[in-house]
């Protein structure tokens, strides 16, 4: 969910909710153990990912702010795309939104319908080389490799790991996590290395300035790779 007006987070959160917890709350608790209801809400619920997936860029064009006057940034997000489609990197659409928060996603399910989300909080703080490096990590996250690595860990984190909460259940989240995170560095990775190229010179100085702006706090509250092979991936690259 990107950031928004307090208005439409709520409605947001509220229509979220509903329809995840809904279910549960309209069938009778005779219903709620049994084997049958137990596997149609796995799949309710993984349907409800695949759709969250599909219409993710639709829920955020609905969520995101149009900027009051952006027009330099507009200039600078089109002469950066331009540099990427000079490399042979398919650029998917980029909608700027207005906000303070420096925010980037890549939202969509299938290559050809994703759209990238940049605020005006990030866009207006970085450096043109800045700007093509995250639009360029922002195109490797819309590739089919990106967006199934995205997609399936959560549907398997939905539909298959226990509801209840018990021991068993906390064992089993953190034998799950531990392989999701591992997945997600070989990915991110991926996603420094195709940006590199596409880039050139100057990778390595972009992502240094990309992450001072997104994530400024301690490097291991970060679910990222350690910052060392990032760098490394980088310079190996460019």
């Amino acid at each position: 969910m990107i950031p928004s007006t307090p208005r439409r987070t709520w409605l947001f959160l509220i229509a979220s909710s509903l329809a995840y917890f809904g279910p549960d709350l309209l069938v009778p608790a005779a219903w709620a153990h049994t084997h049958l209801y137990l596997v149609g809400s796995a799949l309710y619920q993984g349907m409800l990912v695949v759709l969250g997936f599909g219409f993710g860029p639709a829920l955020c064009r609905a969520m995101a702010v149009s900027p009051a006057d952006a027009s330099f940034l507009d200039a600078a997000i089109e002469r950066a795309g331009a540099g990427l489609r000079a490399t042979g990197l398919a650029e998917p659409p980029v909608r700027l939104f207005e906000h303070a928060m420096p925010f980037v996603l890549t939202a969509g399910l299938l290559p050809r319908q994703c759209e990238v989300f940049v605020s005006t909080g990030l866009a207006s703080r970085l450096t043109p080389s800045g700007l093509q490096f995250l639009l360029a990590r922002a195109a490797v996250h819309a590739t089919l490799r990106h967006r199934l690595a995205a997609l399936l860990p959560l549907l398997v984190f939905t539909m298959l790991l226990p509801d209840p909460v018990t021991p068993a259940t906390w064992l089993a989240t953190a034998g799950f996590l531990l392989p999701w995170l591992m997945l997600h560095w070989v990915f991110e990775l991926d996603a420094d290395r195709c940006a590199a190229k596409a880039v050139g010179a100057g990778a390595a100085d972009a992502l240094r300035e990309g992450l001072a702006i997104t994530h400024p706090h301690p490097a291991w509250l970060s679910t990222h790779p350690p910052l060392r092979w990032r760098l490394r991936a980088v310079r190996a690259n460019a």
